[in-house]
């Protein structure tokens, strides 16, 4: 898979392995970004790096959210709850701290609180720690099996350590 196909298009699949370096990827952006630009100088030039990574963001996560058999369109909402929640966060803790609010009200900030903690949580462990669909699905090839070439007797790795490509349990017989 060449670099252009994996950050710029929705289409296929990727594992855990390259979602996990392509998002420390944007995040080590962003924070040198956010250090070294100074305010008020290159908002187009954020704007435009903003933008971007956005993008690439939405590939990447669209084609692991393929990779675990399920629609790249879930990817908006995923890119959604994060701002989110960050929103939400500062309204909860401004209130609770700053203002005196009602014990209802004070109990739908916790749960809401409690609700998007759960959600991000879940966010988490479906596109980081479980393991995508095992062989072909709907969105492709699986991106941890290196295809079977009559020319080549052993798998190619793609640039992907060979402890990443390999499954843990049984060897299949076939």
């Amino acid at each position: 898979m060449d670099y252009a196909r994996l950050l710029l298009g929705f289409n296929g699949r990727i594992n855990r392995a390259r979602y996990l370096a392509v998002q420390l990827a944007l995040l080590t952006f962003w924070l040198v970004l956010w250090l070294k630009s100074p305010f008020g100088q290159w908002e187009v030039l954020q704007a435009g790096a903003v933008i971007a990574m956005l993008w690439i963001n939405a590939a990447t996560t669209a084609k692991r959210l393929h990779d675990r058999n399920r629609s790249g369109w879930w990817a908006i909402a995923v890119l959604i709850v994060n701002p989110l929640s960050y929103v939400y966060y500062a309204l909860f803790f401004g209130l609770y701290f700053g203002v005196d609010v009602s014990a209802a009200r004070e109990m739908l900030l916790v749960m809401g609180a409690v609700a998007l903690s759960v959600l991000q949580t879940w966010i988490v462990i479906e596109l980081f720690f479980l393991i995508g669909t095992d062989g072909r699905n709907r969105f492709g090839a699986d991106p941890t099996r290196a295809p079977k070439s009559p020319i080549m007797s052993h798998p190619q790795s793609f640039g992907v350590p060979d402890f990443l490509l390999h499954r843990a349990g049984p060897v299949a017989r076939g």
